[in-house]
């Protein structure tokens, strides 16, 4: 059990900076503007479930989809580690992540595209959860990251549920500074992944 639960801490805190559910408050409230409070709570649920059943499905086939396609991880790496660096760099520079957010018109829902992906289970993310899939010692990993995947989605649900009260606490202001912050982790884990691609490609010891 404490294998799991070691495994479940460390999935949701490589997830939490490049998620980034608070600082995604601010988009959502802006993808979901002129609704009312059911509906946008419905579009937070519903993209939390999504975000969290991808990253899942990522986690348990990712390995397989590199074999198929005869890609190394050391690659893979190497790219998602430049992928989450631009999405660190936008969010350390500008104080926003890079997908932009417009209001949907009609009766469009956003739970999908771009709440669910890519704001929440993005390219980042995916490169993420694919690292650890293929960075595991046993299979009880599994079951740990993915109870780590469920809980920073019910973070981001809670969040957006709660988009407004969060915004008016911190403020515009306090939701940058926040996202800026987030984006220095989000560049950390960026060098860690193409440190550690760089390392597997030359069969390079690392410390971890």
């Amino acid at each position: 059990m404490e294998h799991v639960l070691v495994a479940a801490g460390v999935s949701f805190a490589a997830l939490f900076p490049i998620v980034d559910p608070v600082g995604n408050v601010a988009s959502f409230l802006a993808l979901t503007k002129g609704r009312d409070s059911p509906w946008r709570r419905r579009q937070a649920l519903k993209a939390g479930v999504t975000a969290a059943i991808m990253l899942i499905v990522f986690l348990v086939v990712g390995h397989s989809v590199l074999s198929f396609f005869g890609v190394s991880l050391a690659a893979v790496e190497v790219v998602g580690g430049l992928v989450i660096a631009y999405t660190g760099w936008e969010m350390t520079i500008r104080g926003s992540a890079v997908a932009s957010a417009e209001a949907p018109s009609g009766d469009d829902e956003v739970f999908f595209h771009p709440l669910a992906f890519p704001l929440l289970a993005g390219p980042g993310a995916l490169s993420v959860v694919l690292g650890l899939s293929n960075r595991n010692d046993s299979l009880l990993d599994f079951p740990g990251f993915a109870i780590g995947i469920v809980g920073i989605s019910l973070v981001a649900i809670g969040a957006m549920a709660l988009a407004t009260p969060i915004t008016r606490f911190l403020g515009p202001k306090g939701i940058e500074v926040l996202t800026r912050v987030m984006g220095l982790f989000v560049l950390a884990i960026a060098a860690e992944l193409v440190l550690h691609g760089i390392a597997d490609h030359f069969a390079l010891e690392t410390v971890d």
